[in-house]
């Protein structure tokens, strides 16, 4: 019996560190670095759009279901996107709080930088993965 528990005990432990390994893989080095799906943008925001749940953005490869959409002056050709659905999920929550982040930045002109998703097939129409006032 004692020979089983240790067995057993040790592989729960080998399995955590090889599950622990991954969940960590993507997670950045930095509090100011990104994660590998991620590419850092940072500027002022000068445009800030809010919209009615249910309308798309964009046309094409570009088009994309968000509530908040915002550009930078750094990047004006660009538009980063957030949804904020009404799923009271921790994605919708964390949305929300971007959401906040950002219009308080917009409306004291303050800088941010913008970690948004990696795409191969959108051109100018990225989701905002998170946010931080510099």
């Amino acid at each position: 019996m004692k020979i089983y528990s240790h067995t057993m005990l040790v592989s729960v432990v080998v399995l955590g560190l090889f599950v622990s390994s991954f969940a960590q893989a993507d997670s950045p080095a930095a509090i100011n670095t990104p994660d590998r799906h991620s590419v850092e943008v940072s500027g002022k925001i000068n445009l800030y759009r809010v919209q009615v749940e249910g309308m798309n953005f964009g046309k094409g490869k570009n088009k994309t279901h968000a509530e908040v959409m915002v550009s930078l002056d750094s990047k004006p050709g660009m538009v980063y996107t957030l949804a904020l659905g009404k799923d009271k999920n921790s994605e919708s929550i964390a949305n929300q709080e971007i959401a906040n982040t950002l219009r308080v930045a917009y409306v004291n002109r303050l800088p941010v930088t913008l970690y948004r998703q990696i795409s191969g097939t959108q051109d100018n129409n990225f989701k905002i993965l998170m946010v931080q006032l510099n």
